[in-house]
C-alpha cells in the first residue's frame, strides 16, 4: 500500500426504510405526543382552577386518538393486500419458493 492511500472497506449495503411503515411511525408519534401535551395542559389547568378549556382539550386527545387509528388502519390494510394472493409480497415469496433468502431477480427479501 502506497503513503496516503487508505484501505477500501467493502459498504454495508444500508436496508432501505419503507415509506409506508415510515409514515405510519410518524402518524403515531405524533399522536403520541398530541395526546401528553393535552395531558399536561388539562393537568396544569386543573390545578390552577382553569377548567373550561377540559372540554377542548379532552376533544383534541379523541381527535389525536382518531388519527393514530387512522394511521394504523391503513398500514393494516395495506399489509393485508400485500399479503394475499396477487399482492407484492405474496408473489415475491411463491417466485422464491416461499423460502427465507435473497428475492429473485435482486428485489427485496421477504
Amino acid at each position: 500500500m502506497m503513503h496516503g492511500e487508505r484501505e477500501q472497506k467493502p459498504q454495508e449495503k444500508r436496508r432501505k426504510i419503507q415509506w409506508s411503515k415510515l409514515m405510519t411511525l410518524l402518524v403515531i408519534l405524533l399522536g403520541f405526543v398530541i395526546v401528553q401535551e393535552c395531558f399536561v395542559l388539562m393537568y396544569l389547568c386543573i390545578r390552577y382552577g382553569y377548567t373550561s378549556t377540559a372540554a377542548w382539550l379532552t376533544a383534541a386527545v379523541g381527535l389525536a386518538e382518531a388519527v393514530m387509528a387512522a394511521g394504523i388502519s391503513g398500514y393494516l390494510a395495506l399489509c393485508k393486500s400485500d399479503h394475499r394472493e396477487g399482492g407484492v409480497t405474496y408473489e415475491t415469496a411463491k417466485a422464491a419458493g416461499f423460502q427465507d433468502g435473497p428475492a429473485v431477480n435482486g428485489g427485496s427479501r421477504i
